[in-house]
């Protein structure tokens, strides 16, 4: 490949100097050689820069003085970036030799294409994910299957995806008011109404250990997954989709809840197994979440209704034809 392409890889931390052994060790280890590697954290306790500075010292450290979560993060450190690609990249990932040059070439195939995944592993083999998929209300899907060829989808996992960064910069980068979750689907989503592309590599595999630095914020991630995944909607469909697609959301919402509600009170607590009860309880937000979040809506109404605005005034892509396209929707092959 001629002209090789300067690689900028971005890795936010917080706490994660075990993680990072792991990373950084696979990453020395790549066929891909045409690479910086910035380090932006979160204010860390641990010895995490204390062992990237001795282990390995050409990596750029950008210390911040608080936990600013993912998406400030990372934006700061596509500024100083210098490649022309950002590759977003976990610290909670191993990669393999050839993820990088994986990547590089599905991009550089196609000028359309403005971000691709690699395909995630968990470490038994399974796939964590090959790209997330968003239906008509706004909805957000994670694949699990094992696609043979590179394919579209609507948007793709932050843990190691490949970014243009012209593109990145033109389109506002992640949103910072996210802090943490659905800030890749966010990217993707407006990727696609922007008249871009985002696709999936499943020759470019990343094995992905997954949650291990947000299990101790639970609570505050589940906030802002529940707002984030609200704002979403008001902000990337067009206005006259926004209070159609919200209010039938909570109907079906609200009622899935209840039946689940239902379920577990005939049931009983001690009829339900212990997984029953984390995949229909745990992973839910509460109704002080769920109110909080809505404060924030309306709290940063302004902010949203401007970033609204801006998205649809650049629009290229209605809903209906992402629809057409199967990016949005219900049809695809999940």
């Amino acid at each position: 490949m001629s002209n090789i392409p300067l690689v900028s890889i971005i890795i936010v931390n917080y706490n994660g100097k075990e993680l990072l052994e792991k990373c950084l060790e696979s990453l020395s280890k790549i066929y891909f050689k045409d690479f910086e590697v910035i380090l932006v954290d979160n204010n860390s306790t641990d010895s995490s820069l204390e062992y990237v500075t001795k282990n390995y010292p050409s990596i750029i450290i950008i210390k911040l003085n608080s936990n600013k979560g993912f998406a400030e993060p990372n934006n700061i450190g596509s500024k100083i970036a210098k490649g022309k690609y950002l590759l977003f990249l976990n610290n909670d990932t191993i990669v393999t030799e050839n993820f990088l040059s994986e990547l590089i070439n599905t991009m550089e195939k196609e000028t359309n294409i403005a971000i691709c995944q690699s395909l995630l592993l968990k470490l038994d083999g399974s796939v964590d994910s090959s790209g997330d998929f968003i239906d008509e209300l706004g909805v957000v899907y994670s694949s699990k299957i094992l696609p043979n060829n590179t394919r579209p989808i609507s948007s793709a996992k932050a843990a190691s995806m490949l970014v243009k960064k012209d593109f990145f910069e033109n389109i506002g980068g992640f949103d910072d008011k996210f802090f943490a979750t659905f800030e890749d689907v966010d990217l993707g989503w407006r990727a696609w109404i922007a008249g871009y592309k985002v696709v999936l590599n499943p020759n470019s595999i990343v094995y992905h250990l997954g949650g291990k630095t947000i299990e101790s914020i639970k609570k505050e991630i589940a906030f802002h997954g529940f707002k984030n995944q609200l704002s979403m909607k008001i902000t990337n469909f067009e206005p006259p989709l926004v209070i159609r697609n919200m209010f039938l959301f909570f109907i079906i919402y609200g009622y899935r809840e209840f039946r689940i509600w239902l379920d577990y009170t005939l049931k009983g607590f001690t009829k339900l197994t212990s997984t029953e009860y984390e995949d229909k309880i745990a992973e839910k937000p509460s109704l002080t979440i769920i109110l909080k979040s809505f404060f924030w809506i309306f709290q940063n109404s302004g902010y949203l209704l401007i970033k609204q605005k801006q998205i649809n005034h650049s629009r290229k892509c209605s809903t209906k034809t992402l629809m057409k396209m199967n990016i949005i929707g219900t049809n695809f092959n999940k």
